[in-house]
C-alpha cells in the first residue's frame, strides 16, 4: 500500500484556493491525497456583503472546502490591508509545515497584482526554509525534508509565463461549485463565470482545448502532481 501524499495550499485569503488551484485540489484528493488549506488574511467586509456575519462567511468557506474534498481548513484570521510579515506569522506557518510535511504546496505566484498575495509568497517561501532548518524550535516539531513540489497559483495576475499545466476537465464542475459556496463574493463579481472562462482559456492555451490551471514550478522533485504527474488524465 502505498502512502497517503500530503498537500498543503497557503491562500492570502478565503476563496483565492478555490480560483486558483480548486481543480487541481480536487484532483489529489480523487487520487487520495489529505489536503491542508491555511487562509492568513481573514475577511474583508465591503457594503455589498455587510449584513452576512462572521459566522456565515466561515460556514461559506467551509462549505468550499467540503466540495473540494478538504481534510482541514486553518484560519489565521491575521488583518487584512494591515497584514504584516511579523515573525509571529512566520512561525505560525512553520508550525503547520512540520505537523503537515506535505510533499505538495501551492501558494501564489510571486508577481500577482495584489499586494497580500505578494506578501503570502514571500511568507511561504520564508517559511518553507525555516521549517526545514534546525533553528525555531519553539515550533515544535522536527525539522520537515522539502517538499518534492512547490507550484504558484494565479488569482489576480495572470501569469505571463507557466511551467506547469494540470488538466481539469474532470474537476471544472467541482471548482465551481466550491467558488458558488462563497454566496457573499459573488455579490461583488461573477467569479464562478470568471474561473470557468480561465480555465477554458488555459486549457486552449496547454491543449488545445478543456479546461486546465497553470502554475509557476518553484520547486521540483520526486514527489507526484495530481493524476500522477501527467497533467492528462481526468
Amino acid at each position: 500500500m502505498s502512502a497517503v501524499t500530503d498537500v498543503l495550499v497557503v491562500a492570502p485569503h478565503p476563496d483565492d484556493d478555490v480560483i486558483g488551484c480548486g481543480g487541481s485540489i480536487a484532483k489529489h484528493v480523487r487520487d487520495g491525497a489529505r489536503v491542508t488549506v491555511v487562509i492568513v488574511i481573514g475577511r474583508e467586509r465591503s457594503a455589498l456583503d455587510d449584513s452576512v456575519s462572521d459566522a456565515a462567511f466561515a460556514a461559506e468557506t467551509e462549505a468550499a472546502a467540503k466540495a473540494l474534498g478538504v481534510h482541514r481548513c486553518i484560519r489565521f484570521d491575521e488583518p487584512s490591508r494591515d497584514f504584516v510579515l511579523s515573525r509571529r506569522v512566520h512561525l505560525d506557518l512553520v508550525r503547520v509545515l512540520r505537523e503537515v510535511r506535505p510533499q505538495v504546496v501551492y501558494l501564489p505566484h510571486d508577481n500577482d497584482d495584489d499586494v497580500e498575495h505578494r506578501m503570502v509568497h514571500r511568507l511561504t517561501v520564508e517559511a518553507l526554509w525555516m521549517a526545514g532548518s534546525e533553528f525555531f524550535q519553539e515550533t515544535g516539531g522536527r525539522p520537515m525534508p522539502a517538499p518534492g513540489l512547490v507550484l504558484g497559483y494565479e488569482v489576480w495576475a495572470p501569469m505571463a509565463r507557466f511551467q506547469y499545466a494540470e488538466d481539469i476537465d474532470g474537476q471544472i464542475e467541482t471548482k465551481v461549485e466550491a467558488m458558488r459556496a462563497y454566496v457573499s463574493q459573488l455579490r461583488h463579481a461573477a467569479w464562478d463565470e470568471g474561473i470557468r472562462g480561465l480555465a477554458r482559456y488555459r486549457g486552449a492555451l496547454s491543449k488545445g482545448s478543456g479546461h486546465a490551471e497553470v502554475f509557476q514550478v518553484l520547486a521540483l522533485g520526486a514527489a507526484p502532481a495530481p493524476g500522477a504527474g501527467g497533467g492528462d488524465r481526468d
